[in-house]
């Protein structure tokens, strides 16, 4: 399933780096629990813009 990752609160230590906003995100068909796809999605964060993160909000939303 295809997220779109936005609201996304950067760990930059005081750095400001030009960091994207959005994200796209594809979550492979086998990952189907919530915390699961939380977490793919969290390193995707990280790998994608090289930097760690405090959150993020997602369209759909991650159902419990």
């Amino acid at each position: 399933m295809e997220y779109i990752v936005t609201n996304i609160q950067y760990d930059t230590d005081s750095h400001k780096p030009k960091l994207p906003k959005e994200l796209k995100v594809i979550v492979p068909d086998n990952i189907q629990d919530y915390e699961e796809i939380a977490e793919y999605i969290s390193d995707e964060i990280s790998n994608i813009t090289g930097y760690c993160h405090f959150g993020f909000a997602t369209t759909p939303e991650i159902k419990q």
